[in-house]
């Protein structure tokens, strides 16, 4: 057998065994090699290719139920981002009501059962919002694979991807935590970021955003986080730099600028009168107020916004540029 012939036997079982259950895996590519060393005693690579056919048809042969909302080749990311999720939804919001709870102690009982209706509420939002993105990505491949009009052939195969071309599960998964994470604070507790300060038997309380305005600021920096949580999912799955994970990035990256341009410069989204109130309860930072009257009468949150827009664009930059860089120099078209 030649290097050709080898690369494309380790294509073709690639890509049949990426579209079976995990558990089974290891023992298919191995019934394939097998199958395919036989078979190569009378007969020639494309005669074999030509038998064995389509390899994602192929891979139907391994699997009991042909009907599915999230096939396999989905359904063990697609378990894992849920679990993920879920994990992380919860943590959100214990973390949140722990906090309230040490804020405003006596009314721990409304806080708890407010966490019981939020939980449910925040579980069967992400359940379902997992779910859909899956699915639409699971009917749009069937939809692309349904427009092919030529019959198979080995030269369709995939190549298996480069080393460097690969996309890091840890990573993907640990940006997922973070905007779940981030998502259940801004939506159930956007108050706890703030100053905080203990007075007698008492916390004390001063948030650093506009809650005031938060129900039109909300909706915008959760369609921002969504966009972010699709663009993750499309790199767990897809697995490796291409052309649809660089265009998803791309698309991704200049979203979430102009969002962030209209949350931190066009929205009221700071608490304008946070040094005022803080200065009110802190007796060390009152007297650095009064000393620096600028921080009282001129802070409004523009510096912060700046800086913490700067941060954006350079992240986004360096982003965009090592998706692009990868894509061209490892990555391959999908």
């Amino acid at each position: 057998m030649t290097d050709r012939e080898r690369e494309l036997v380790n294509r073709y079982i690639y890509e049949v065994t990426k579209r079976v259950p995990k558990a089974q895996r290891e023992e298919i590519e191995l019934e394939l090699k097998e199958l395919i060393d036989d078979m190569l005693e009378g007969l020639t690579l494309e005669q074999i290719f030509a038998k064995l056919g389509d390899p994602a048809v192929f891979a139907k042969k391994y699997r009991e139920d042909k009907n599915y909302m999230i096939s396999p080749e989905y359904y063990d990311n697609y378990m894992w981002v849920m679990k993920i999720v879920l994990i992380c939804t919860a943590g959100g919001l214990f973390i949140s009501v722990v906090v309230k709870c040490i804020i405003d102690y006596s009314s721990i009982f409304y806080i708890i059962v407010r966490f019981l209706n939020d939980i449910i509420i925040a579980g069967l939002t992400v359940f379902g919002a997992v779910t859909l993105i899956f699915t639409f990505m699971e009917r749009q491949k069937v939809r692309i694979d349904l427009k092919k009009e030529k019959a198979w052939t080995p030269d369709m195969l995939n190549p298996i991807p480069d080393k460097k071309a690969r996309i890091s599960r840890g990573d993907c998964i640990a940006s997922i935590v973070f905007l779940i994470l981030f998502s259940c604070l801004l939506i159930f507790a956007p108050q706890l970021f703030g100053a905080y300060s203990v007075k007698g038997d008492k916390v004390v309380n001063v948030p650093l955003l506009n809650l005031a305005k938060w129900d039109i600021i909300l909706p915008v920096f959760l369609f921002s986080m969504l966009v972010s949580f699709v663009d993750e999912i499309i790199k767990l799955v897809t697995g490796c730099y291409c052309r649809l994970v660089m265009l998803s990035s791309i698309i991704t990256n200049a979203v979430g600028l102009i969002l962030s341009v209209i949350v931190l410069k066009v929205l009221p989204f700071w608490n304008t009168d946070f040094v005022r109130e803080v200065a009110q309860f802190d007796n060390d930072f009152k007297l650095k107020v009064f000393w620096q009257k600028k921080m009282v009468l001129g802070w409004d949150g523009q510096t912060l916004s700046n800086v913490i827009l700067a941060i954006i664009v350079f992240a986004c930059v360096i982003e965009v540029a090592t998706t692009v860089y990868k894509t061209m120099r490892y990555g391959r078209d999908m």
